[in-house]
């Protein structure tokens, strides 16, 4: 398991696509931090919460990662080679889930950092308090949040196989799908997906505590792992 890691980890820093994610993924927070930071709140504890609270923005790029890191061996029918080397299929996912779970956190680290950086900066020039005793709490679940993201986005890869398919399930369901079905059944929402991953990020909303949120989310990934082993990695990959 240790190789299969580690070939992994040589196969996604190998990646221009994978590099340029990581690198947009601070970016991309920084910027969404500008927006509560720049806007009015009720108060100034509510906007630090805000700000800080973008840098859970990064699980859309850890999500694309996750399913590049998958369904880009399929599409490039490397994949082939991957089970020749390692036949038990499960070792495959395994290792992907992990070297891809680590450059997920690594992308939400930067991430976490970049927008400590600029929501700071930006509630200092405007004579708001740049912390509370909330933030490291924030932060960390959010980064926590958007690296099950990448875990999650290998596990759908797993399962759909199709990497344009894969990328425009996950952005509908996880962009709109779950705010519509929230719209339409507002109890819902704390026991969907991106519901669980906002209750792990802490966002002050009617959701589940951050360690159910954690577990839930956890869930949902395993599931999807298993699905994607009953269902498409017994498949020929000819």
């Amino acid at each position: 398991m240790n190789l299969l890691i580690r070939a992994e980890l040589i196969k996604a820093r190998a990646s221009r696509t994978t590099r340029a994610l990581v690198a947009v993924a601070p970016l991309f927070c920084a910027l969404w931090a500008c927006v509560p930071a720049l806007t009015p709140a009720p108060s100034d504890a509510v906007r630090v919460a805000n700000v800080y609270h973008m840098a859970q923005q990064a699980y859309v790029f850890t999500m694309i990662i996750g399913i590049l890191g998958m369904c880009g061996e399929f599409r490039h029918r490397t994949i082939t080679w991957s089970f020749l080397v390692s036949p038990r299929r499960d070792r495959v996912v395994l290792s992907k889930l992990a070297a891809y779970g680590l450059v997920g956190l690594a992308a939400s680290v930067l991430s976490a950092l970049a927008t400590l950086a600029t929501g700071a900066a930006l509630l200092s020039l405007r004579g708001h308090p740049a912390l509370t005793s909330h933030v490291p709490q924030v932060l960390t679940g959010a980064v926590l949040s958007s690296t099950l993201y990448a875990l999650l986005g290998v596990a759908l890869g797993a399962l759909i196989r199709h990497q344009a398919g894969a990328i425009v399930l996950a952005a509908l369901l996880f962009m709109y799908g779950d705010g519509f079905l929230s719209w339409l059944v507002p109890d819902v929402f704390r026991w969907l997906p991106t519901g669980a991953a906002r209750a792990l990020g802490g966002m002050p909303l009617d959701l589940l505590p951050a360690w159910g949120g954690g577990l839930l989310f956890a869930g949902y990934i395993a599931v999807t792992v298993l699905a994607a082993r009953l269902i498409t990695l017994r498949r020929d990959i000819t």
